[in-house]
């Protein structure tokens, strides 16, 4: 259900007129994410048809500058999706980049995986840690890359979503000091028009479940059954969606009970979202104005007016952007999000997060598809409401993707988020949980942090009292002591 009345505003601010080297291209693909150790995020954008950029917020011009080394900039290939974790399992970040040069099938441009080798003063030298020619370095075209905590020991293996081809399943074996494809050995190829993937607790509370969003066949879920087989299971849920064709695709926890539900964004299709009931079952209680059809990229779920309210991001090509806040009671309300909601944007990726520091959240959007365009950046304007940011940590320190957090408040809702692994369609989300806190000073009782597990054992869980949290403030979380 819509609510009828008078369209609320989120406000957001279009600066992207301080985005340095903003050219007309074709942009794609967007991460966020601290890449040389600050603290702070960069954002890393795909370039399919020149130069790939990294972004640096410079608070003393309040400009963001481009610090991408020459091989970062890949400027002969064409970049589609960038993907970041923790590859080699020692803590230091991996960029997974995506070629593709063809729409489907074989493709003449490997995929690229950079390290950090060095930084100082806003300059970063990158490794390629595959080199050209390397054969595990996936030879289809593809669209999307999620990095998968799969044994639950905070190292990420690199999922890749290849479209009329397999999709491939890269993991670095630290004991061979070499890299190995195992999506075979996991259970997780599939042949298909792949899109879009997240990895999610959705059904499983022992492991990371695996979603992969198609065109023209059916969507996947695999979920880990022991420590090293997955099932499919997409048709048991009824999440297979065959009629349509998937591209972005979100989890949330819209009722605060602890539960994931899905929300599906399709090409020009019926759009879902699907509430998790009690037993594990999921309904699609999409509203009329989230379901009709549109041209839609990306879908993000978070909270942009830190009211503790989910609001839903439609990024959509050659439509209007739209933006929902969910109600309570399976109620909606469409906002009015100003120039955001722009029809000549043209947008290709969305991703957002923190950029300036002020504990709200932005919006940059990859421009270019069919015809060149320039980036856009909405940044998140304050308005007085109370916010918290957690990070939780693997053992090596590194963003522990895929975690679920849970925060308790004694005078207000109880809420769920999920640490982004990448990718939605074709980008990768800050790795933070987000809290609103509305207008009324918060009594904090507790957080509850689940980390990914290795699909046999119950998942490491830390509770951390509410004494020991302040908000308004980012705070990072070690992993559990054993």
């Amino acid at each position: 259900m819509i609510s009828k009345n008078k369209k609320n505003k989120i406000l957001f601010q279009d600066a992207s007129f301080v985005l340095e080297d903003n050219f007309p291209s074709q942009y794609f693909g967007v991460a966020i994410f601290d890449i040389d150790g600050d603290n702070d995020p960069e954002i890393l954008v795909a370039n399919a048809s020149g130069s790939n950029i990294i972004y640096k917020y410079n608070q003393e011009s309040q400009t963001f500058i481009n610090i991408a080394p020459e091989n970062f900039q890949a400027k002969k290939l064409a970049t589609i999706s960038i993907c970041v974790g923790d590859f080699l399992g020692n803590g230091t970040p991996a960029i997974y980049m995506l070629h593709s040069d063809t729409f489907s099938g074989m493709k003449t441009q490997y995929d690229s995986l950079f390290i950090p080798i060095q930084v100082s003063d806003n300059k970063i030298l990158l490794k390629d840690f595959l080199g050209k020619k390397s054969q595990l370095s996936n030879p289809y075209a593809g669209r999307s890359v999620a990095a998968v905590d799969y044994n639950g020991d905070g190292k990420h293996a690199f999922y890749v979503v290849n479209y009329n081809a397999p999709s491939l399943f890269y993991s670095y074996d630290q004991e061979k000091q070499q890299v190995e494809e195992l999506s075979m050995q996991l259970g997780i190829r599939q042949f298909a028009g792949g899109r879009s993937v997240l990895a999610q607790y959705i059904t499983n509370n022992n492991a990371l479940d695996i979603f992969v969003g198609n065109e023209n066949d059916p969507n996947a879920l695999f979920s880990k059954q022991n420590e090293k087989e997955y099932v499919e299971i997409a048709s048991k849920y009824e999440l297979t969606d065959k009629d349509n064709h998937a591209r972005g695709v979100a989890v949330a926890d819209f009722e605060g009970n602890g539960r994931a539900d899905l929300v599906i964004g399709t090409w020009e299709g019926e759009n879902s979202i699907f509430f998790q009931s009690e037993n594990g079952e999921f309904e699609n209680l999409s509203p009329a104005l989230f379901c009709e059809p549109r041209s839609i990229r990306s879908v993000i779920v978070a909270d942009f007016d830190n009211d503790g309210n989910e609001e839903i991001f439609i990024n959509t090509n050659r439509n209007k952007n739209k933006m929902l806040r969910y109600l309570g009671n399976k109620e909606w309300e469409e906002l009015d999000i100003g120039a955001l909601a722009s029809k000549q944007i043209n947008g290709t990726g969305a991703a957002i997060g923190d950029l300036t520091g002020n504990g709200f959240l932005d919006i940059f959007i990859a421009v270019g598809d069919l015809l060149p365009g320039e980036n856009k950046l909405f940044l998140g304007v304050p308005n007085g409401n109370h916010w918290l940011r957690i990070q939780p940590l693997t053992k090596n320190g590194f963003p522990a993707l895929g975690a679920k957090v849970r925060l308790y408040v004694k005078n207000f809702k109880t809420q769920t988020k999920f640490i982004c692994s990448g990718s939605g369609y074709l980008c990768q989300m800050e790795p933070v949980a987000h809290f609103g806190l509305g207008l009324k000073e918060p009594i904090i009782e507790k957080i509850e942090i689940i980390w990914p597990g290795n699909g046999a054992d119950t998942p490491p869980t830390r509770i951390i009292p509410g004494s020991q949290i302040k908000y308004n403030s980012f705070i990072q979380i070690p992993f559990p002591k054993v």
